[in-house]
């Protein structure tokens, strides 16, 4: 199927903001594990017991393989599109930044983690005597699990920190003088939900009691 740059463009940076807007929701839920097992499981009960969920699910999976399908499709036909090496090692010093040129790469380590995340936390046992909140705190637990957690965020940061600019520059939402501020504020947003991933199997290991 041949797609247009420009759609392409338009389907990644489109597909990147409601992931976008759905990691800033998803960590406002989050940051109840440290308010306690009733409220957190007062959150998630509230959740799964809306009709709307599914769907919303469905939508976000079919926007996650939309975005890596787009980010593929573009990062090879870039790639082709330098005819040496030499030219490719040139790109990569220029104007781009470290976390530009690793987008792929950091994408790659997160759809693994995404995979890994639902299956111990979605699909986990949810039914103990404290719930999902249980359930989050014992993998948090794990010191395995509360290293790979937090090595994980690392390029969720870099992934956030520059594409929220650059996907509302592709869809020309910000004058050109005004990139360099949202770039900015794009960069702090992006490390600042990290961080706050960060904190919950930080806060779970030390102040956490299953």
């Amino acid at each position: 199927m041949h797609l247009t740059s420009i759609l392409k463009k338009t389907l990644m940076a489109v597909t990147g903001l409601v992931w976008f807007l759905f990691i800033v929701g998803h960590l406002m839920g989050n940051l109840l594990l440290m308010v306690g097992p009733e409220t957190y499981n007062a959150y998630a009960k509230a959740l799964v017991s809306n009709p709307l969920i599914y769907p919303a699910e469905v939508l976000l999976a079919v926007f996650l393989l939309v975005h890596i399908f787009t980010a593929y499709r573009i990062t090879n036909e870039n790639n082709e599109a330098r005819p040496n090496r030499y030219m490719v090692k040139a790109a990569s010093t220029g104007s781009s930044t470290f976390a530009s040129r690793t987008m792929i790469y950091g994408g790659a380590i997160l759809f693994v983690f995404l995979i890994l995340h639902l299956i111990m936390f979605k699909f986990g046992d949810h039914e103990g005597e404290k719930g999902l909140w249980g359930l989050v705190v014992s993998w948090f637990h794990n010191p395995w699990v509360v290293i790979g957690y937090i090595i994980a965020m690392i390029p969720l940061g870099m992934h956030l920190s520059h594409g929220f600019a650059s996907a509302l520059q592709t869809l020309s939402a910000i004058q050109p003088q005004w990139y360099k501020g949202f770039k900015q504020a794009g960069q702090a947003l992006g490390w600042l939900l990290a961080i706050g991933y960060i904190l919950l199997p930080i806060w779970a290991w030390f102040f956490a009691e299953v």
